[in-house]
């Protein structure tokens, strides 16, 4: 297990994703966290979360899934909380996927490949993504920050993805960064607990390969991405609209020696 990791009793893949090294000296600033939901959060994991100074919480889930699995630590008033309300109360789309397709191995690969290409262009995910940025841009040198989505993989993976890829840490570094989800996770011990979940929720019997193909991350997904956001830098002041004024706070702020 990474020391990149906290391990938490009900917050899965709760990890720092700050401290790498950069390409042209110095590092990226450690007060960045990445996560799962905080739906099921102890006593003990409350007392360690608040004891990380964090100040902005980005949210990626859909109105629905902050719904269905309310956060239990970030309802305070030390806390800023960005998310978006797009798609309403509409099903997200890998529940949709769960319940109605045929979940063999080949059809989950290829619906998180095309999940991959379509995340980056999501109208709520972009929100997130650049209040997200705006916000690492004015926070203050002891502010913490996690982002997080449902597992803390994909949605999250991207924002991270793209965070240290624009301030120059290596290509590598970045993709061990987003793999690390497939040794953050205990799968072991959440694999046949999200199995049960699918079979008394929705009736639906998943084999356990099946299981961990749609639980865990691989290098192909990542690379679906950025392929299809195609230069970060350009994505970030296009597609998300961020200002170069912005664009340069990142990198003075979250850069150190």
């Amino acid at each position: 297990m990474t020391d990149r990791v906290l391990p938490l009793d009900g917050v899965y893949n709760f990890r720092h994703f700050g401290a790498y090294p950069l390409k042209s000296g110095g590092k990226v600033r450690d007060r960045l966290y990445r996560s799962g939901q905080f739906s099921r959060v102890t006593d003990e994991d409350v007392q360690t979360l608040n004891g990380l100074n964090i100040r902005y919480v980005a949210d990626l889930r859909r109105p629905k899934e902050r719904e269905l699995e309310p956060s239990h630590w970030t309802d305070h008033d030390a806390v800023t909380i960005l998310s978006s309300d797009h798609a309403g109360h509409a099903e997200p789309p890998h529940l949709a996927f769960l319940r109605e397709s045929d979940l063999t191995l080949d059809n989950i690969r290829g619906f998180m490949t095309e999940t991959y290409r379509r995340l980056p262009f999501d109208p709520g995910n972009k929100a997130v993504f650049k209040a997200g940025f705006e916000a690492l841009a004015k926070a203050e040198d002891e502010d913490g920050f996690v982002v997080h989505c449902a597992a803390g993989k994909d949605r999250t993976g991207i924002f991270c993805a793209l965070l240290l890829t624009e301030l120059g840490v290596d290509p590598e570094a970045v993709r061990e960064d987003y793999l690390m989800t497939n040794t953050a996770v205990d799968y072991d011990e959440l694999a046949p607990r999200f199995a049960k979940r699918i079979r008394d929720g929705m009736g639906r019997d998943v084999g356990d390969r099946e299981i961990r193909a749609f639980l865990g991350v691989e290098d192909g997904y990542l690379a679906t991405a950025f392929d299809a956001m195609g230069d970060v830098t350009g994505y970030l002041r296009n597609e998300l609209g961020l200002s170069e004024a912005v664009i340069a706070q990142l990198h003075e702020r979250l850069k150190t020696s």
